[in-house]
């Protein structure tokens, strides 16, 4: 009783848009462009499939008036060879429409997938193009969700749009035949047709509104299960499962009601639809039944104009209750549209492209903020190429937003940074990335191989090369240790390896990278002393000539180094060693 009381009361609700929903505005037409190229590239099955529809369309336009004259003409004269004749050409009509009706939801069925594969490929390579700003803001789950939305692009691309196209060539081909069966007659039936324009207009914008409001709370409930499932670790440590679980149901419940008050507009705007068509049916029937006593219609004519009302009828309501359920498709293709045109990182293809880089960087009155947390305030320091250089400082001082911005990875809001004597911002972002490693605090592993998250660095690398860089961070013992070596399976961000193994890993794909920079951020952390100690021979003797960055929040136990910056309050300052000690 209360889980009804809870829907009631939820369905009295009027639909407001939360902050993270946006107003909703009348669907253009024009929208529909963007599905255009997706369309071309697979036309013929289209095409095909809507050829076949017509002719299965064409062959059920006879069958009323073969039983007109079934009626009229054959029961009256009693003529069984006509009867047998026109028996078996209904018969051979409806064999063709089974055949033509399954090849038509076959090809549409191939045609509808491909597009939808291929808006999913483009979507997401939109998305892993977005800047990491976006991924700070949006949970993995929920973007998730989002991409799933295109499925709902999958009415566009049925038969059912067709059937639509269809529906408006039976409906003049009916209308035809139906004046000239009985004209009067004819004018009446038409009465009924306004209605379902009106309906179908006042029901659409609603549908619309709760079909973004189903959406974007699947796609919260989406992001809260995600959430859940990478913190399972720290849900048992508290023992939360409970709480956890009673989260996910309140998400759970939102979603359902929010679906529930959608299906029963939708239900409803139906049902009132069937309604209009069967008050037409009713209409037809009185009046006609009036003219067969007065003797001015036969009962052959009737049935023919019943079975041609209902073409007529059946395409107006066929064409409002596609109205209604395009809308679903509507939001999906305005909410997909909405992550398409966000403005994405620079193409690969523009700006100078860096074969190679020296490694000299430098910071002109670089400032920074999160939002509205100020991280970097006008600070200025330079980097020389080949120079081992240390960026120390207590936890969120800002140490690996600088790195990030050397990767460009955020865009400074004030001043400039120099790379080799180029502006980042003139600087393809690839290629600059790919002369650049680096050694993250926090590990990030693929659900495959040992040897597959090595080559992740450079994927043309041969075996040997990938055993020397792993003998060089120091992996290369513990995976000869394995039973299948490297290729052994690694789990979940590398959950069947220790910490200090997974970052055993990360070194050697960085070793593999060959590239001209190093960036080692709190890297030594999960390592011991004796790996320590193997990298910091590493940084002094094999990248000796290479630019390295190392972070660290504490000032001890690192390389002899050319320079320390001392990062605190968003101020960069450079010190001697001295000061260290």
């Amino acid at each position: 009783m209360s889980q009804k009381i809870q829907i009631l009361k939820y369905l009295k609700e009027p639909f407001k848009p939360s902050l993270s929903e946006e107003k909703i505005k009348k669907f253009k037409i024009a929208s529909l462009k963007r599905l255009i190229p997706y369309a071309k590239s697979h036309w013929k099955n289209g095409l095909t499939g809507s050829i076949f529809m017509i002719i299965i369309s064409l062959l059920a336009l006879p069958s009323p008036y073969l039983m007109k004259l079934i009626i009229d003409e054959v029961l009256s004269t009693k003529n069984i060879k006509i009867l047998n004749l026109i028996v078996i050409i209904l018969i051979g009509i409806q064999l063709l429409r089974l055949v033509f009706s399954f090849l038509t939801n076959y090809l549409f069925d191939i045609f509808s997938q491909d597009i939808i594969v291929r808006v999913k490929k483009d979507l997401f390579y939109r998305l892993l193009r977005l800047p990491l700003s976006f991924f700070d803001k949006n949970q993995t789950g929920y973007i998730l969700s989002r991409v799933n939305e295109v499925e709902g692009l999958n009415l566009f691309f049925s038969s059912n749009l067709i059937r639509v196209l269809i529906g408006l060539f039976e409906f003049a081909f009916c209308l035809i035949i139906i004046f000239c069966l009985n004209w009067k007659l004819t004018l009446i039936s038409l009465l009924i047709l306004p209605l379902f324009y009106f309906a179908t207009k006042f029901y659409s914008r609603s549908i619309r509104k709760f079909s973004r409001k189903v959406m974007e709370k699947g796609a919260i409930l989406s992001r809260h299960i995600q959430d859940s499932l990478s913190g399972v670790d720290v849900i048992k440590f508290f023992a939360a499962e409970k709480r956890e679980t009673e989260k996910i149901h309140g998400h759970l419940d939102e979603l359902k009601f929010a679906n529930i008050k959608t299906n029963i507009i939708l239900t409803f705007s139906s049902e009132l639809l069937s309604l209009l068509g069967a008050l037409g049916g009713f209409l037809v029937l009185w009046y006609s039944s009036l003219d067969i006593i007065k003797g001015n219609f036969t009962i052959g004519s009737y049935i023919a104009f019943s079975a041609y009302l209902a073409k007529l009828f059946g395409p107006t309501q066929i064409l409002s209750n596609i109205g209604l359920m395009f809308q679903p498709a509507i939001t999906a293709l305005e909410r997909i549209t909405e992550l398409m045109e966000l403005a994405g990182e620079e193409e690969s293809d523009k700006g100078k492209k860096l074969k190679k880089i020296g490694g000299e960087i430098e910071f002109k009155k670089v400032s920074f903020s999160y939002d509205t947390k100020k991280v970097l305030t006008d600070i200025n320091f330079k980097i020389n190429k080949g120079e081992k250089i240390i960026l120390a400082g207590p936890n969120g001082s800002g140490k690996s937003t600088i790195v990030k911005l050397i990767l460009g990875l955020y865009k400074v809001q004030a001043g400039t940074i120099i790379i080799d004597n180029y502006d980042i911002n003139e600087i393809s972002l690839t290629s600059l990335r790919e002369r650049i490693s680096i050694v993250s605090q926090n590990t990030f592993l693929f659900n495959d191989t040992i040897k597959n998250n090595i080559l992740y660095s450079r994927p043309e690398a041969k075996a040997e090369q990938i055993e020397e860089a792993a003998k060089l961070s120091g992996a290369y013992e513990f995976i000869q240790r394995l039973a299948n070596g490297f290729e052994t399976e690694i789990g979940e961000r590398g959950v069947r390896l220790s910490g200090g193994e997974n970052q055993k890993i990360a070194i050697t794909r960085a070793i593999l990278k060959d590239s001209d920079m190093i960036i080692f951020d709190e890297a030594t952390t999960h390592l011991d002393q004796e790996s320590e100690i193997r990298i910091n021979r590493l940084i002094k003797e094999e990248f000796k000539n290479k630019t390295c960055i190392i972070i660290s929040h504490k000032i001890r136990n690192l390389p002899q180094i050319d320079k320390l910056y001392f990062i605190k309050e968003g101020k960069v300052i450079e010190v001697t060693e001295d000061l260290v000690e």
